[in-house]
């Protein structure tokens, strides 16, 4: 497969605080990755660094083998990367269609096929920003970053806050995301930053540990939900 981002020797924060250093990371199309680790070790900032929302004080950041760090936030919107951050960002005047529709790009993910992927979508399609419950507006999220048809989708705690049944509901469509399950989905790549450790990696391929904004460890998820002490260790989730 393609690579389609490779991060080397990053350096980055807000204003003159440094929160990342020496990160190192390669994602090829259709990799999956689980973001792990405590609060306040760098997470959201790596997610946020990527789409160019920080400083990048060191380090270099190359996407399909360009130089990413030279694009402005909506430029990396527009070269593929897609981004649900943590705070969802509706507009209360919006409709949920309105919301999918203005950010649509050309590709594999279309009004129709988010609606399939989101039936509450479907029936919510007039409701404004303000009328959406807090799962309903993370659906939304989710489903504009897809009508960009990104490379590489970025999901920051989609699951944080919501009640059960919303939660399973994301694992599902979260899940069939990661795997492609059909043809034409395949080839996306996703980091997601989750808090439940055990179920991110469960969902994921690959797991990468922050701790005090350094990698700590890095490899395939399957070693390390089979690593219960590892994992207690690096994440205190025994």
């Amino acid at each position: 497969m393609a690579e389609l981002l490779r991060v080397e020797g990053l350096a980055a924060g807000y204003g003159e605080a440094t929160v990342l250093e020496g990160i190192d990371l390669a994602l090829q199309a259709g990799d999956s990755l689980a973001l792990l680790g405590r609060n306040g070790v760098g997470k959201s900032t790596l997610l946020a660094t990527l789409m160019g929302f920080t400083h990048q004080r060191a380090g270099t950041l190359r996407w399909r083998g360009a130089d990413l760090a030279r694009l402005a936030p909506h430029q990396r919107a527009r070269a593929g990367l897609g981004w649900v951050p943590q705070e969802r960002w509706m507009f209360p005047s919006l409709s949920v269609e309105e919301h999918l529709s203005a950010v649509a790009r050309p590709g594999y993910w279309s009004v129709a096929r988010v609606y399939e992927l989101f039936p509450r979508l479907q029936e919510r399609r007039a409701n404004l920003g303000h009328q959406l419950s807090g799962g309903e507006q993370q659906m939304v999220a989710i489903a504009r970053a897809l009508m960009t048809n990104p490379a590489l989708l970025l999901l920051d705690e989609p699951m944080e806050g919501l009640a059960p049944i919303i939660v399973q509901e994301l694992q599902r469509v979260i899940g069939r995301l990661i795997a492609g399950q059909r043809a034409g989905e395949a080839g996306m790549a996703v980091i997601l930053v989750e808090q439940h450790a055990r179920l991110a990696l469960s969902m994921t391929a690959r797991g990468m540990v922050l701790e005090r904004g350094r990698v700590v460890h890095a490899g395939t998820s399957t070693e390390l939900l089979a690593d219960a002490g590892r994992l207690d260790r690096l994440l205190g989730v025994g």
